[in-house]
């Protein structure tokens, strides 16, 4: 995106892109959910399998290189490598390591989105309807969120690291309210206060990468970041799965959520240091 946008356009780029995924999914689960009913579910994967050819013909239609001219020497390098290289570049610069490490708190209480069904089908006794409109509330969130981030962020994003913290903090809270709630629809509002922190929270962070990591690393940073969150993801996802076995999926909601909130409050602490100069002020020696 920092290669096919202009330099002033990468924030509203970057917000229109999480809030086109949440807008997505909040019609896709209400269009997915109709198409099923009516036609079947082979009929609702044949029109997704053709909503990505149209996406491919879109992005063949990109005339702006994806990357900048590299150095034959760095074009190609092995994955163990390129982990290597993006642990060191982090660890050289604290403002990539505190952007990186946000999503990884933000994965560990992500398997609170595996508890969603969980939570319509036997809490609230909604079936797969109870289900889409849970799913749609989180694309809503996911929608506004990061136009908000984005705006509390201020001139030049200088509040870009407090306003991350906020949002994750609001995630959790929204889970914890969730668990909490007493019907179906307080359920969907306070789904879509927590995916306004986290729509704003994963758009902030990865805004944050694009303008700090220098283009010939950046896939390599990207790829750490997103192999990262898939992992504490699917951990989490595993572990509030046998948290609602053990004890509902209320309780199992409210820990997690409870969790976010608190990583949330462990990153402010350990970005202390990040905090206190100016974050694009400049780009760490190659």
């Amino acid at each position: 995106m920092p290669n096919v946008v202009d330099p002033e356009d990468l924030p509203v780029a970057n917000a229109m892109g999480g809030s086109l995924w949440g807008t997505m999914l909040a019609v896709g689960a209400a269009f997915g959910g109709v198409v099923t009913a009516a036609l079947g579910h082979d009929a609702a994967f044949v029109i997704d399998a053709a909503s990505f050819a149209g996406s491919a013909l879109l992005l063949a239609r990109i005339r702006r290189p994806f990357s900048e001219s590299k150095v034959a020497a760095h074009q190609r390098v092995g994955a163990l490598e390129a982990a290597r290289e993006t642990i060191a570049y982090a660890r050289r610069d604290h403002r990539v390591m505190a952007l990186l490490s946000v999503k990884f708190g933000f994965g560990l209480a992500g398997g609170v989105l595996a508890l969603i069904v969980v939570l319509a089908e036997t809490v609230f006794d909604a079936g797969a309807v109870g289900f889409g409109i849970l799913l749609a509330a989180r694309g809503v969130g996911a929608l506004i969120g990061p136009f908000v981030g984005h705006r509390l962020s201020g001139p030049g994003h200088r509040r870009l690291l407090p306003v991350i913290a906020g949002a994750l903090a609001v995630f959790g809270v929204g889970y914890v309210a969730t668990g909490a709630a007493p019907s179906l629809w307080l359920a969907a509002l306070a789904v879509v206060v927590a995916h306004l922190g986290g729509g704003a929270q994963w758009v902030l962070s990865s805004f944050g990468l694009q303008r700090i990591v220098p283009d010939r690393i950046r896939g390599r940073i990207f790829s750490f970041d997103f192999a990262l969150i898939t992992l504490t993801f699917s951990v989490s996802a595993v572990v509030a799965s046998l948290l609602a076995d053990a004890i509902g999926a209320r309780a199992a909601t409210q820990i997690v959520g409870a969790l976010a909130f608190a990583w949330s409050a462990v990153w402010w602490l350990l970005t202390r240091s990040v905090r206190h100069r100016p974050l694009f002020d400049e780009i760490v020696a190659e």
